[in-house]
């Protein structure tokens, strides 16, 4: 990566006042370098858990004199000026630690705030800008209040290269922010609180998605055999989006999931979380083993991904099943995708990274699991689509929110490879948005669509048979399904609508939002 430099061009008495050089380093484009990385509980880092570090700052003008002028039709005394800031940075730090701004506690932290004052000349210096030093590792973006001048919000921003923000579409706000972004840096400036934490909810998404770090066990590589139109250039889509790809071999797999299997502490565990998943599914038409089983591979991808430090997962099914890994095993990877998902963690089907980071995408931005699957058009049908693959979840309504009800199916005819089963339509939310990323990682397709229809609950069928009927707006499902030959076949979905916001998240990425709704 290519390292910007973050003191050049400040001017030379403001650049002489710096002692810190490795204050702090960014990536460039969409691919930004974020403050601090949340840990699970077993290691890895759970994109739940991710929030936007803020620092406050707020900035006065402590002028050396009392003269009238210009910019001061009424002054005060060095001493009552002084006072009167001191005052006033007091107040709005307590008002900022206490939670009166009413920030979203889930996507914020807020760290220390602090006061950074200059004289008539301007000029930050080295004492004032020490005070950002303490935590500058972890600051994701700045919240300004900047009383005495514009210049200097623009210079914190880009001491540190982070995206600052300031409330309310005053003359001072926009000044800062017209001239921050020409210059080439981030600046916001929501209308009011309520905008404030829609931005920063958008930047915590932001964060989840440049910290993708995706666990792929192979050992052919990209592309895949069949879904080809993923992403597959690893190394510009570390560099365009900060988002990794770890590659490891069966063999590695092979080796973890037998001490799995062989460790009966895990084993125990195992059929615990099996048991109550069958005990709290509506039907099921697999045995217990099979069930197990499932979930034994669930706990070797979850250890492996915490070895390697990963987020997401991600495995190409045609290979996996070539491999005969699967049979030996007498698993598929349906119910893991469920199960991840639901954690949080982005786990897409058949190495399709393009679905991988679309899912990120949608996920992030709702706080809801999703179902991902092959998109077909609906033969008689000129208005909907279908979605289908034995992979949806069970938190659809929202992480934090109860289970959707679920059955649990088998895959093979030979009665194992566990999936759950949701019947979509039995849900009082009808509208669903669903995204796709295309094969170069620089757009995203997004749908505003209706669910109309779903099928394979009640059913003892095999194969990938759960599936989701959605209906784009009134003469547009030619176009999006046509749009898909540039995008690439499989579409996750959410429940709500998330068109907006994922159109600002992509602009946020410097990603080309194609947007039908």
């Amino acid at each position: 990566m290519k390292r910007r430099s973050l003191f050049g061009g400040l001017g030379a008495a403001f650049t002489s006042a710096l002692a810190f050089s490795n204050f702090i380093v960014s990536k460039k484009a969409g691919a930004k370098t974020w403050a601090s990385q949340p840990v699970l509980r077993d290691g890895t880092i759970n994109p739940c858990d991710v929030k936007i570090n803020l620092k406050p700052v707020m900035t006065h003008i402590i002028h050396t004199g009392k003269w009238e002028g210009p910019c001061r039709w009424d002054p005060v005394s060095v001493s009552e000026e002084k006072a009167r800031a001191e005052e006033s940075f007091i107040k709005w730090a307590k008002e900022c630690k206490e939670g009166k701004i009413n920030l979203d506690e889930k996507n914020v932290k807020i760290l220390e705030p602090v006061h950074i004052k200059f004289a008539e000349d301007f000029i930050l210096r080295q004492e004032e800008i020490n005070k950002l030093k303490p935590d500058s590792r972890e600051i994701d973006a700045c919240f300004i209040l900047a009383y005495g001048s514009s210049i200097s919000a623009f210079e914190i921003g880009k001491l540190l290269d982070r995206p600052i923000m300031m409330v309310g579409l005053n003359c001072r706000n926009v000044d800062i922010a017209a001239y921050t972004r020409s210059m080439g840096y981030e600046a916001f400036v929501p209308a009011d609180y309520a905008e404030l934490n829609k931005l920063l909810s958008l930047l915590r998404a932001r964060k989840v998605f440049n910290q993708t770090s995706i666990l792929f066990p192979t050992d052919k590589g990209l592309p895949a055999v069949c879904s080809i139109c993923a992403i597959n250039d690893l190394p510009e889509l570390e560099e365009k989006l900060g988002v990794a790809v770890k590659q490891i071999p069966y063999k590695e797999l092979d080796q973890e999931m037998n001490e799995v299997m062989n460790s009966k502490t895990e084993r125990e565990k195992a059929e615990q979380a099996a048991d109550k998943l069958l005990r709290n599914a509506q039907k099921s038409f697999i045995d217990r083993k099979y069930v197990v089983r499932s979930i034994q591979f669930y706990q070797t991808v979850k250890s492996l991904m915490n070895r390697h430090g990963c987020n997401a997962f991600t495995i190409e099914c045609f290979e996996f099943c070539s491999n005969r890994l699967p049979e030996k095993w007498t698993i598929t990877p349906c119910l893991i995708h469920t199960l991840l998902r639901d954690q949080g963690y982005a786990s897409s089907c058949e190495a399709d990274l393009g679905s991988l980071l679309a899912m990120q995408l949608l996920m992030s931005v709702s706080n809801k699991s999703c179902h991902q699957g092959n998109a077909d058009p609906v033969q008689g049908s000129e208005d909907t689509f279908k979605i289908n693959h034995s992979a949806p979840s069970i938190k659809m309504n929202g992480l934090d929110q109860p289970c959707l009800p679920y059955q649990l199916g088998r895959f093979v005819a030979s009665g194992w490879g566990t999936k759950a089963v949701i019947n979509f339509t039995n849900n009082t939310e009808k509208t669903v948005t669903v995204a796709r990323v295309d094969p170069t990682a620089s757009k995203v397709l997004v749908l505003k669509g209706e669910l109309v229809g779903s099928s394979g609950w009640d059913n003892d069928y095999l194969g990938c048979s759960v599936e989701a009927v959605i209906k784009p707006p009134d003469g547009r499902t030619g176009e999006f399904m046509k749009k898909r030959i540039d995008y690439g076949n499989h579409l996750p979905w959410v429940y709500g609508d998330y068109s907006e916001e994922i159109r600002q998240l992509g602009e946020m990425l410097k990603l080309e939002v194609d947007v039908i709704s």
